[in-house]
């Protein structure tokens, strides 16, 4: 899993009422704040809703980072969102993010425990999940070599075409092999003309 936690993870803000300071005011007074929701993929009984601690900011970094960058809390999850993926009915993902499984890479990993959780046709979803994660994997690296190979194609006749310009510049008359060239002087003048 790219993210190595294997929880699916959501940041929101929620206003929160403050107590004192309402007293005080004599009218409500609410304060955005953030709060993260942590769920464990197929188990739809638990889960973590607190306010966020920086060391949930820490721990949780690139999810994090993406709702600070405005994605809402679906979107926040790393990996290839399930409703994404051709491969699975629109249905069936649905059914997998009522238990917080919403990413392939959450599917591929999920415990057996959730797939006993979610029932039949689980561990067949996961095999099929993991099988993707490694075709791509693959697939991703003869596409690095494919692209490097293309520059190095591109690398090559462009230094094809400057060896034939600088070839031109230095030598405009090419003679073939063997060929003496005529010597451009007095004597042979004169001694063509006899």
């Amino acid at each position: 899993m790219a993210e190595g936690h294997g929880l699916h993870v959501e940041f929101y803000i929620e206003a929160v009422k403050q107590e004192f300071l309402s007293e005080e005011a004599g009218r409500p007074i609410y304060k955005d704040t953030e709060f993260v929701r942590i769920h464990i993929p197929g188990d739809k009984n638990y889960s973590v809703d607190r306010a966020a601690s920086q060391q949930d900011k820490d721990r949780f970094a690139l999810e994090y980072a993406r709702f600070k960058n405005g994605m809402k809390e679906e979107e926040q999850a790393v990996g290839t969102p399930l409703k994404h993926w051709a491969a699975i009915p629109r249905s069936l993902a649905k059914e997998f993010a009522a238990v917080n499984v919403h990413t392939v890479e959450q599917l591929a990993s999920l415990s057996d425990t959730g797939k006993q959780a979610f029932g039949i046709g689980a561990l067949e979803w996961s095999r099929k999940a993991q099988a993707m994660l490694d075709a791509s994997a693959g697939s991703a690296g003869a596409e690095k070599y494919a692209a490097e190979n293309e520059a190095l194609k591109q690398r090559i006749a462009d230094m094809e075409k400057q060896f034939a310009e600088l070839s031109a510049k230095v030598d405009p008359e090419k003679r073939g092999p063997g060929r003496p060239r005529k010597p451009e002087n007095a004597v042979h003048e004169l001694t063509e003309a006899l």
